[in-house]
């Protein structure tokens, strides 16, 4: 059994860095899509750079992105040589990836939250909008769809980053089991 623990920690590992990597990079590339047209006098285009909370959610990718793409090697290593300890070193690199990866979960979090918590807020504004100042309109209703829309895919950009939140504190709980079974 202890030969099956010892290919399969790192795999997971792997595995698991691999999948944040990808909801990461579905996570950006929908907020950096993610944009509202409004016509008007002047004609407005909104985007994640009109809310400080979309920016937040936007650098917390990137940052995820490249934290996880410095990380595969280390996980890959780990794989190669069947190595239970995180990072491929000793005792004292594998509990500062466990610190690391905690800090990584915690600004994942940190930017779900925000992105999530600003979505629900605007959104809700814009529920009693009226666009073109008559209610039930065509293009009133297509302003409607629009705003939506726009929220609807920065709330799954932010949904995917808890994913990835998840993913991350799931490589944490097997990092420390790793750790604890090795002394």
């Amino acid at each position: 059994m202890a030969s099956r623990t010892t290919a399969a920690l790192p795999s997971a590992i792997l595995i698991l860095r691999l999948l944040t990597l990808a909801l990461l990079v579905a996570s950006l590339a929908l907020i950096a899509a993610d944009k509202l047209n409004v016509d008007g006098d002047p004609p407005q285009r909104f985007t994640f750079k009109d809310g400080h909370a979309y920016r937040y959610v936007l650098a917390v990718a990137v940052l995820g992105c490249a934290y996880t793409l410095l990380h595969l090697p280390f996980a890959a290593v780990g794989v190669a040589r069947r190595k239970r300890l995180v990072g491929g070193g000793g005792e004292d690199v594998a509990l500062l990836l466990v610190v690391a990866d905690v800090a990584f979960a915690l600004l994942l979090a940190a930017g779900d939250g925000a992105g999530l918590g600003f979505t629900h807020d605007a959104k809700r504004y814009f529920d009693g909008v009226e666009f073109g100042g008559t209610g039930g309109s065509p293009e009133d209703d297509r302003y409607q769809r629009d705003v939506d829309r726009f929220f609807d895919l920065a709330s799954a950009s932010a949904g995917l980053m808890l994913a990835a939140a998840a993913c991350t504190a799931l490589m944490i709980i097997l990092s420390v089991y790793s750790l604890v079974k090795s002394q």
